[in-house]
């Protein structure tokens, strides 16, 4: 007989009667099991010894599972088990607590795949609020990973309910530090699964709270990706890729991605904290489903638009614009060549034979047969639709190009095409604001020239100087509706590398860039935050200084400070980010050459900046 079969319906402390076994470890085995006083069900946790362990190891032991259970029943939130007792048996300690219905996380990962973004994001707000209350009282986990996660099958609380999706609940602080206990872990000995350890616990050194927000990001990765973002096989090989290996791909993250990379960058200083993690999974949460794509129409006939008239000669397409011509002229000429051959294929369509019912294919002579029996409608509209929008464009940009006012990149902006917000001064670069094109490593390509970019009568010009201003300086007004002085010397030599902002230059490496966005967000400062977190993985040796709210005008403003590699070379940069309307919002990034910094030059030069800076109407 067994020793499960021995223990099975042994009654401890005369209450609690033992049943089936829900799981075992190394060194414990779960019971369900019936508290006979209150008549319910729970969970006891068996202390076992292995083979062979001299008294010194069991007490060791016994120690460990004494702490789980006092560590447990300090924390109190929902994501965590609730310790109902410990009792003492045989020399060992039993703990009883709240039986959980369920299965692992891992479980779930291994049965039935990576999960969504967004339930991986519920799954890891729930974590990050145990993780925030053990914290609290002095806790640190050290041993989150996706075995260590309960997923209830059913919700039996309030946050359960309001998802569907059942309760989530941390387990097995067997391995806790408690703030004022001394460690029961053996000298040298490193405990927990080396893919969710974090570096500074590979390293030896003292962990923090960071250290269990390093293994939370390792378990969000895992949960949406199907595997540990570091496993390579041996202890020793994955605690080595964990101390010096970039994050791998993330191939079904998407919107979870942000936060994972920043709650796994390797220096806990510069890791993603609570709040910053707590709001990018919320954003996950809170996001829009994408829209049900529409059942598609019945296919019904529609007229083909006439073809245009052929210019005098008989030639039917228009001279080729000449090679020389302003850019826009060119771009119009294309989108009207795109659009004449798409009618061209649709006549085609036409022209071929269509079956007629259940007989032979007819020949489609003169009388061709509808168009729309070859072509959808919805496709139809579609292409008709180009046509129009394809010779509006040609004259909208030729009337553009012969007005000399036009570089394509230096006047207002479509707000649908700069997805900023206020303060993140051109949110699709956050994690960058360089304003230049992003290499996939992080690194910037060479910025804009006057030369590429040319900076126009009709978009942008410099005007005027004012008796206020530092001797030389001058106002550039911005066809975007904001102004602002520069020094002598400083020109427009482009945008923000993704076709809006402004860029300033002088001639000592320092440069400037106004960006700006029409549809602002609510928090100059929460942006900096976020982009400030998702920096820290994407931006080469990236240094956080501050990030602060600042009084500046009656603005909603924020200073987002650091220091960085680009291009080789150390850089340091202030960008302060702004609302100023419902309508406006502004970033002024000012970057020198790290040594230049301080200079009294580059600081009356940031001054004047933020003086003479006046937004859109």
């Amino acid at each position: 007989m067994s020793e499960d079969e021995v223990t099975d319906g042994r009654v401890l402390a005369d209450r609690y009667r033992l049943g089936g076994v829900l799981g075992r470890g190394g060194m414990g085995t779960v019971w369900r099991a019936v508290d006979e006083t209150l008549g319910r069900s729970v969970a006891v946790k068996e202390l076992r010894f292995p083979g062979n362990v001299d008294d010194d190891e069991k007490r060791r032991l016994v120690t460990r599972t004494l702490r789980e259970a006092k560590a447990t029943a300090r924390i109190r939130n929902t994501g965590a088990i609730t310790v109902f007792d410990v009792v003492k048996e045989d020399d060992r300690p039993w703990i009883v607590m709240e039986l959980v219905e369920g299965r692992s996380l891992a479980d779930a990962i291994r049965e039935d795949g990576p999960l969504s973004p967004r339930r991986t994001a519920e799954i890891g707000l729930v974590l990050l609020d145990v993780l925030k209350a053990a914290h609290a009282e002095g806790i640190l986990h050290r041993d989150v990973k996706p075995s260590n996660v309960l997923l209830a099958e059913t919700g039996d609380d309030e946050e359960g309910r309001a998802s569907g999706a059942g309760r989530v609940v941390l387990g097995d602080f067997g391995i806790a530090l408690i703030d004022g206990d001394p460690s029961v872990t053996s000298t040298g000995m490193l405990v927990g699964a080396p893919s969710y350890i974090s570096p500074e616990r590979a390293r030896g050194q003292k962990p923090g709270p960071p250290a269990d927000l390093w293994s939370l990001g390792a378990l969000l990765y895992a949960t949406v990706e199907g595997h540990p973002p570091y496993d390579k096989g041996s202890a020793i090989a994955t605690l080595t890729a964990v101390m010096t290996e970039p994050v791998g791909p993330m191939r079904n993250a998407g919107p979870l991605a942000e936060v994972i990379s920043g709650l796994l960058v390797k220096d806990p200083d510069r890791r993603l904290d609570d709040a910053g993690a707590r709001r990018l999974l919320n954003a996950v949460i809170n996001a829009p489903d994408e829209p049900a794509v529409p059942p598609a129409e019945a296919t019904r006939t529609m007229a083909l638009p006439a073809a245009p008239a052929a210019p005098p000669g008989g030639a039917t397409d228009p001279q080729p614009v000449p090679t020389d011509a302003p850019p826009a002229a060119r771009k119009a000429a294309l989108d009207q060549a795109r659009a004449r051959e798409a009618l061209r294929s649709l006549r085609k369509a036409a022209d071929r034979k269509v079956p007629a019912g259940p007989g032979p294919a007819v020949p489609a002579g003169p009388a061709r047969a509808p168009l729309s029996d070859v072509v959808p409608r919805r496709t139809m509209v579609i292409v008709v639709a180009l046509v129009v929008l394809a010779l509006l464009g040609t004259v909208i940009g030729v009337a553009i190009a012969n007005s000399g006012g036009g570089d394509g990149k230096s006047g207002s902006k479509t707000p649908g095409a700069t997805p900023s917000t206020a303060a993140q001064g051109s949110g699709k670069n956050a994690a960058d604001q360089s304003g230049q094109a992003q290499d996939p490593d992080g690194s910037t390509g060479q910025p804009t020239t006057a030369a590429t970019t040319p900076a126009t009568t009709a978009s942008t010009t410099a005007s005027g100087t004012s008796s206020d201003l530092p001797k030389g300086w001058h106002v550039f007004k911005d066809s975007e509706g904001f102004s602002i002085a520069l020094p002598a010397g400083w020109k427009r030599v482009g945008d923000d590398g993704y076709g809006a902002g402004s860029r300033f230059k002088g001639s000592g490496g320092e440069n400037l860039l106004v960006d700006w966005t029409h549809k602002p967000g609510k928090s100059a400062l929460g942006d900096w935050q976020t982009s400030s977190a998702a920096a820290q993985s994407t931006m080469k040796d990236y240094h956080k200084i501050k990030v602060v709210s600042v009084d500046y005008r009656d603005y909603d403003a924020a200073d987002w400070e650091y220091t960085r590699q680009q291009q080789g070379k150390a850089v340091h940069v202030l960008n302060r980010g702004m609302v100023t309307d419902s309508k406006h919002g502004y970033a002024l990034m000012f970057t020198t050459p790290s040594g230049a910094w301080g200079s009294a030059v580059n600081k009356e030069r940031l001054q004047t900046f933020f003086s003479t800076f006046k937004p859109a109407k």
